[in-house]
């Protein structure tokens, strides 16, 4: 009896953390810091879903009203009301466009919808969310730096350092000399250079690290880790970034 008494004991004190229980002041301030769902349709396109004071709601896009109504706030649950008020009828003329319209939000066209903030859930990038259906909708909030994280399935430690390429250094997709090299076009602004579908980083370029893989790797000799960075194409005519990573062995860390 008493070796089963210890033992629910330790299971629980391992469980324990991962349920954190937070305070109706957590999901309050949470709330207010987190009063607008903004989701990107591309240049200048977007809808943004706006949680109001006076507990009413409105979404609108860059230049139209979709709808609006009512909603509640209840500790760790925002409750949108139905029925609500649909004004738009230049974008969405069926029922169908009406549904897939709200269906980005999260949201239900024709009943109650029910969002839960979440404050444990995390990603590289941020710490806390609002889920409703399969959607997830993140905070503001920074995760936290030196914890071990998923970046599109790789495991890998969020390192926010600095650092200066030292030579010109592949960019692939998965940190590995059988990663696929990535492609974006480059312009210095300074020399008024363009290269056409560049797959590396140049020599004396800086930039900041998000990630470094958790297991160092050998190459040439040199035994490092392999970090993630972003680069940028042109801002003109479509502004390109991509998430890629590349070699430790040959950079220099700044800060």
């Amino acid at each position: 009896m008493k070796k089963i008494f210890f033992t629910l004991l330790i299971l629980f004190s391992t469980f324990a953390p991962v349920c954190a229980q937070h305070s109706d002041k957590e999901y309050k301030q949470f709330f207010d810091e987190n009063r607008e769902i903004y989701i990107s349709h591309g240049f200048e396109a977007y809808s943004r879903l706006i949680f109001k004071d006076d507990g009413t709601f409105t979404i609108d896009g860059f230049d139209s009203h979709f709808c609006d109504g009512t909603y509640s706030f209840q500790k760790n649950k925002i409750i949108i009301n139905y029925p609500f008020n649909y004004v738009d009828k230049v974008y969405t003329k069926t029922d169908e466009e009406r549904a897939n319209s709200f269906n980005e939000f999260g949201m239900n066209s024709d009943k109650p919808t029910e969002y839960i903030i979440d404050l444990d859930i995390s990603n590289i990038y941020n710490q806390g969310a609002y889920i409703s259906k399969d959607k997830i909708f993140w905070s503001n909030r920074p995760s936290a730096p030196y914890k071990k994280y998923e970046f599109n399935g790789i495991p890998c430690i969020k390192y926010p350092i600095k650092i200066r390429i030292n030579e010109n250094l592949k960019i692939r997709k998965t940190p590995s000399l059988k990663g696929e090299l990535v492609h974006i076009d480059y312009f210095n602004y300074e020399k008024r250079q363009y290269i056409e579908d560049r797959t590396v980083v140049f020599k004396g370029e800086e930039y900041k690290v998000l990630a470094k893989t958790v297991t160092d790797d050998t190459i040439d000799g040199i035994t490092a880790p392999w970090y993630l960075i972003m680069v940028e194409g042109p801002a003109w005519p479509d502004a390109q970034t991509e998430m890629v990573w590349i070699f430790g062995g040959y950079v220099s860390i700044l800060e």
